[in-house]
């Protein structure tokens, strides 16, 4: 059996990722992963579509491998390569922290079209918007728990909209869920990815290799829980009627 890959961060650099990271506006990231989520789940719904239709195997695992493996080398290089750019003398403190929030942005983007992808893999029919955003959220936010954490959600926000059935939410719901997963993001997600992206500005090639090697790892990671959270939701989880329309974050 392959072992698995993993990253770590030594105790002291992740502290000093923390430090920098308290210097960053919660604001700022907020709209960056929401931006990025936005962007995915938007207007990339059909390429989402087309690339699971195109991946190499007969069986989904090996679809959902194929994947993973592309996503992971692709981000894993372009994460190496911003370690390498912001390395440069000429880069400053005020650059630094603007190039983390655009690589929040383009990084969470990247895995929204990824969780979509799996979800197109797993038979998902023309989802709203608004369907598409929970997914993205719930996988990203909850991780291996994303299925109890979407269920949890509705359960609470229930007791002020009517009864909720855990295994279908009203449009009027899921739009209420998406919107408290999103005043989640920064907390549950954003530091960890935050911290990640200034790690890529550390000098003497470090900077290289926590972009490369977090992003490698965080793309395995997300590709093994959205599979697990499409294979355990019902078919019909989610029962939305109205128009999409866009900005609904």
């Amino acid at each position: 059996m392959a072992q698995r890959r993993t990253f770590k961060v030594p105790p002291k650099l992740a502290a000093k990722l923390n430090e920098r990271l308290a210097t960053m506006d919660t604001e700022a990231i907020s709209k960056a992963l929401l931006s990025g989520i936005e962007t995915a789940t938007t207007a990339r719904w059909e390429a989402a579509v087309e690339r699971a239709s195109t991946l190499p195997g007969q069986l989904r695992p090996d679809k959902i491998k194929s994947l993973s493996t592309s996503f992971s080398r692709e981000l894993a290089a372009v994460g190496a390569a911003a370690g390498l750019a912001a390395a440069a003398p000429a880069v400053g403190t005020a650059a630094t922290l603007m190039a983390a929030t655009a690589e929040l942005s383009w990084f969470t983007a990247r895995s929204g079209d990824l969780i979509m992808t799996i979800a197109a893999l797993h038979g998902r029919p023309t989802p709203t918007l608004e369907e598409r955003q929970a997914w993205v959220l719930a996988v990203l936010i909850f991780g291996s728990t994303a299925r109890q954490g979407l269920t949890g959600i509705a359960n609470q926000l229930g007791a002020g909209i009517g009864d909720v059935n855990p295994s279908r939410l009203s449009l009027a719901t899921l739009r209420a869920v998406n919107g408290s997963m999103s005043r989640m993001i920064v907390r549950r997600y954003g530091t960890r990815r935050g911290a990640i992206a200034l790690g890529t500005a550390l000098p003497l090639g470090i900077g290289a290799l926590v972009g490369g090697g977090a992003n490698y790892v965080a793309i395995r990671k997300l590709a093994t829980e959205a599979d697990a959270f499409f294979a355990h939701l019902p078919y019909s989880s989610i029962e939305v009627s109205g128009i999409e329309s866009a900005g609904s974050l």
